[in-house]
């Protein structure tokens, strides 16, 4: 698992672009690549309630057969997974990414990836195979150390980047983590700063420009940051959003709680958030 970019597959609407975008990820950081499924722990059906109602032979009787079916529905369960692994695997193959690892596990995937270790990225779908919007992906964010990237339903290969700066010292190194990065080489990099300093901004820009990266710096406004950044995105056709997650800024603190969901639901934009 060492340097690899996990892509966490279901089998829902956004299967096929979190595969896709995982590839590009892991070829412009020139990285492995991996598949994780993950089969959620379910309560196990209550029989103590029932005392009283029916005998205890019945009981068990019942148990006994919640437990077969239980039993069966985890194997049937896996086998779907291993399914969603193999075609993602082999979708995987057709497009250049002919070793890539399959896992499988059971458990709470916001726990499983949060005790993953020495992985790069991990990309997930916004739209989950139980939710419109995955309603774990604020907890995974928030137990991540490791960037987190929330994708659409369909890929295009990013050409045109935003990087959200706020001008605090965790969007500064942020930003010199970018310079290090093979990422965002041959990309057009859009530094948008929300109500904030011009000259804070073109400092920031000159940072991406003197390693190589094409930049260029925007101030937006609006009523929120979220806002800014959803129609500053929109209006110039950016295909990715970096930027950090969770932090004590004023861009950072528009995450917490709903927010995180509010920002997903208001761009289509596949974001790429740094922890």
């Amino acid at each position: 698992m060492n340097n690899t970019v996990i892509a966490c597959v279901d089998g829902s609407s956004s299967t096929r672009a979190v595969c896709e975008y995982a590839a590009w990820v892991a070829g412009k950081l020139e990285v492995p690549l991996a598949l994780l499924h993950v089969l959620e722990k379910n309560e196990q059906p209550a029989v103590s309630d029932l005392t009283g109602t029916i005998g205890i032979d019945s009981r068990e009787q019942l148990t006994q057969e919640l437990v077969r079916i239980e039993g069966e529905r985890s194997r049937l369960l896996m086998a779907q997974g291993r399914a969603i692994l193999a075609g993602c695997a082999e979708l995987l193959s057709q497009i250049g990414n002919p070793d890539v690892q399959q896992i499988q596990k059971h458990g709470s995937l916001d726990m499983i990836l949060a005790d993953l270790k020495d992985i790069r990225l991990m990309v997930l779908g916004r739209r989950g195979s139980q939710n419109p919007v995955g309603s774990n992906l604020e907890s995974i964010i928030r137990l991540q150390k490791k960037p987190v990237m929330i994708v659409p339903e369909s890929f295009s290969p990013p050409s045109k980047v935003m990087f959200a700066f706020d001008g605090s010292e965790e969007s500064r190194r942020n930003l010199r983590r970018l310079t290090f990065s093979p990422l965002l080489q041959g990309i057009e990099c859009h530094v948008v700063m929300v109500n904030g300093d011009v000259h804070t901004l073109e400092e920031a820009r000159r940072s991406l420009q003197t390693t190589g990266i094409s930049a260029i710096s925007r101030l937006a406004e609006g009523r929120s940051v979220t806002e800014a950044l959803c129609r500053y995105a929109a209006d110039n056709s950016v295909d990715l959003i970096v930027m950090g997650a969770y932090g004590h800024s004023s861009l950072r603190r528009f995450f917490i709680g709903s927010n995180t969901t509010a920002m997903l639901e208001q761009t289509s934009v596949p974001l790429l958030m740094l922890r």
